[in-house]
């Protein structure tokens, strides 16, 4: 009888202590697979990619509508090539309201036409392809130049 309750009360605290190790806290994230996580997951294991004109592709490179485009695709989402177009997509969203994976625009310059896409993080900055002789990265929305070129946002998918 008393082998039966120590084994019992062995048991018991064996559940207990195993529960502790998968609370969540401290735990290492378990590696990326590209179509799991989020979208902001699989934007961030592309960050260091090299800047690309008219790149799609982490093989040879991106440029910024090509890099939204592909980081939808892992997730079964198409979107159009070109930013404008990107822009027409999804409904729009006040900056006040961003969630992670929107789309945030920038009009680098007043007299350009161009648009500028990249991927909100959900903590205040986004994760783009910026230019030439540039790398996939994560900036603040914040930078002075990121705010004063903010021109618009848009939520591709519904949270």
């Amino acid at each position: 009888m008393q082998a039966v309750i120590r084994i019992a009360l062995l048991a018991s605290l064996g559940l207990i202590l195993g529960g502790c190790a998968f609370s969540g806290g401290g735990r290492e994230p378990s590696p990326l697979v590209p179509g799991r996580g989020t979208v902001v997951d699989t934007a961030r294991s592309q960050i260091g990619v090299p800047y690309r004109s008219a790149g799609q592709s982490p093989d040879t490179g991106f440029d910024c509508s090509g890099f939204v485009q592909w980081v939808y695709a892992r997730h079964g989402v198409r979107l159009p090539r070109r930013t404008d177009d990107q822009l027409r997509v999804g409904r729009p969203v006040s900056k006040a309201d961003l969630r992670p994976g929107d789309l945030v625009f920038f009009m680098p310059s007043a007299k350009s036409s161009s648009l500028h896409v990249g991927i909100f993080d959900g903590h205040g900055g986004f994760i783009h392809s910026p230019s030439p002789g540039g790398r996939v990265r994560e900036d603040t929305l914040m930078a002075p130049y990121w705010r004063t070129s903010y021109y618009a946002a848009n939520r591709v998918l519904s949270p």
